[in-house]
């Protein structure tokens, strides 16, 4: 049971499909949402050693992240959202996306692909600490009115800034070590909750809506898919490095949707987290979709 609770791309899709057969909890769990996003953040970055990350040596490659995930990811986007979508509050939940930093997970994910997991620590952590900052500006940027500044950096001191204090003080838990192999099981749980809400929160639209479905489906395959492999293939044919090119692909196609659709459910309502909903589903399927590709290059040239 515990090695089930610890693989992430199992509950993903329990909790995704859960929703989906049996939403009527989510309204229950709503109010759990941002203590599950507090909880998985805060854990999932108790392995960051804010002093050891050495990012002068690696500021190039942690601008390359930054650029891929807030220049290429975010502008891909935007671009789909624009082009594609008439629906205001579908507009803005992608706008949320676009201006939220990397998932938590592409340091998990690092690790399980071989990657390069040292640059995933320092890249993410660097990325999270600017956020505070880029986040607000890009949604100051395309919204402008339709938010209170305040109000956002009150939220994402909350999802950003209270996870990193917490993170500090978990490891001098008495007995932390015995138990900080089991953390992802926390980390795991806690994403159980946020996908099962925000997917069950959707569950009629995503089930019935099919027209309204389609461009938003359309713009999460894009900046999923075609993002990670667009990424990846760019890699090998200049010939970087695996490993590093393995985390340059993780920057190019993931968000984090937990954070994404808990500023969209507080600033636009339930409607702006259809975005969240859908592109969660992508990325539950990105994982093994990855590792194949990683797979056939590593069979090409062994």
């Amino acid at each position: 049971m515990k090695e089930i609770l610890k693989n992430s791309s199992i509950i993903f899709i329990f909790a995704a499909v859960f929703a989906l057969v049996y939403p009527d909890l989510a309204g229950f769990l709503e109010p759990c949402l941002i203590p599950a996003i507090i909880t998985l953040m805060a854990f999932s970055l108790t392995e960051i050693d804010l002093q050891k990350l050495d990012v002068k040596a690696n500021l190039k490659p942690i601008i390359m992240a930054l650029c891929l995930n807030y220049a290429f990811l975010s502008g891909l986007t935007l671009a789909g959202a624009f082009l594609l979508l008439e629906d205001t509050t579908l507009l803005k939940g992608f706008i949320v996306m676009a201006a939220t930093p990397p998932a938590v997970g592409i340091v998990a994910f690092s690790t399980l692909l071989k990657g390069d997991t040292k640059l995933a620590l320092m890249a993410n952590a660097s990325i999270y600490i600017l956020s505070i900052f880029i986040m607000p500006a890009i949604l100051i940027l395309f919204l402008g009115n339709a938010i209170n500044p305040l109000e956002i950096l009150q939220i994402l001191l909350g999802l950003i800034g209270l996870p990193l204090i917490i993170s500090r003080i978990i490891p001098r838990i008495p007995h932390y070590e015995q138990v900080k192999e089991d953390r992802n099981i926390v980390i795991n749980l806690g994403f159980f909750v946020v996908i099962y809400v925000i997917v069950g929160l959707n569950h009629d639209v995503l089930l019935n809506e099919y027209r309204l479905l389609i461009p938003v489906a359309i713009i999460g395959i894009i900046r999923t898919f075609f993002a990670c492999t667009a990424v990846f293939s760019i890699g090998r044919v200049l010939n970087m490095p695996l490993d590093r090119n393995i985390i340059y692909a993780l920057f190019g196609s993931y968000k984090n949707l937990g954070i994404t659709a808990t500023v969209a459910l507080l600033l636009f309502g339930t409607r702006a987290t259809i975005p969240s909903a859908v592109c969660i589903l992508f990325e539950v399927l990105m994982f093994p979709y990855f590792s194949m590709l990683i797979k056939r290059q590593r069979l090409i040239f062994s």
